[in-house]
């Protein structure tokens, strides 16, 4: 419950233009937005300028944001997603690029430079990695928000424009395959960094 309190404390103060409070919220959100970004369109550009944006709106219309942010990560998350959506509408020729499958997601471990030291560690990531790309795009996408950015399944719901029994559907058979392509021991490390 404290954590939850520091981070509403945290948004108020930002809220009343505390600047500590702005760079905090920022280094706290800043890589785990990027990370989803990239793995939203794969344009490392178009995502820092989205970033960029971001940030620079939410301090120019603090005053006027809702005090009642229950998730903060959620709120920039969607916020985020709704930019890089607008920036590649804007550009048509995105669209009819033939790399267009770069907008799927792939999901990667938090910590694996803290695994990587380890060879067999390595080779349980590639098992991962390749169970992670035999789900289709909304499942990996639909994991990556539940387990590794922890949004509730109400919130992944809502940023995926999705029926909540569509998303417990969805997850629940990524699961199920993961447990079809994973020996139980892998299975329990994706869970574990999760």
């Amino acid at each position: 419950m404290q954590v939850v309190t520091s981070r509403i404390s945290l948004w108020e103060r930002f809220q009343q233009g505390d600047r500590e409070a702005f760079a905090l919220l920022y280094r706290e959100h800043v890589d785990d937005l990027y990370h989803y970004g990239m793995h939203f369109c794969a344009d490392g550009e178009r995502v820092k300028d989205c970033l960029q944006d971001l940030f620079q709106d939410l301090w120019q219309s603090r005053e006027h944001l809702s005090a009642n942010i229950r998730n903060i990560r959620y709120y920039l998350l969607s916020s985020l997603r709704r930019r890089l959506l607008r920036s590649l509408h804007r550009d048509r020729n995105w669209f009819s690029r033939p790399d267009m499958e770069s907008f799927e997601l792939e999901c990667t471990l938090p910590r694996e430079h803290q695994l990587i030291n380890d060879e067999s560690a390595a080779a349980r990531i590639r098992d991962l990695q390749r169970a992670l790309s035999g789900l289709t795009r909304r499942q990996r996408e639909a994991i990556y928000l539940r387990f590794y950015q922890d949004l509730s399944y109400d919130e992944v719901a809502e940023l995926m424009v999705m029926k909540i029994d569509s998303v417990y559907n969805t997850i629940s058979k990524a699961i199920g395959a993961l447990k079809k392509a994973l020996l139980l021991p892998l299975f329990l490390l994706l869970l574990q960094y999760a």
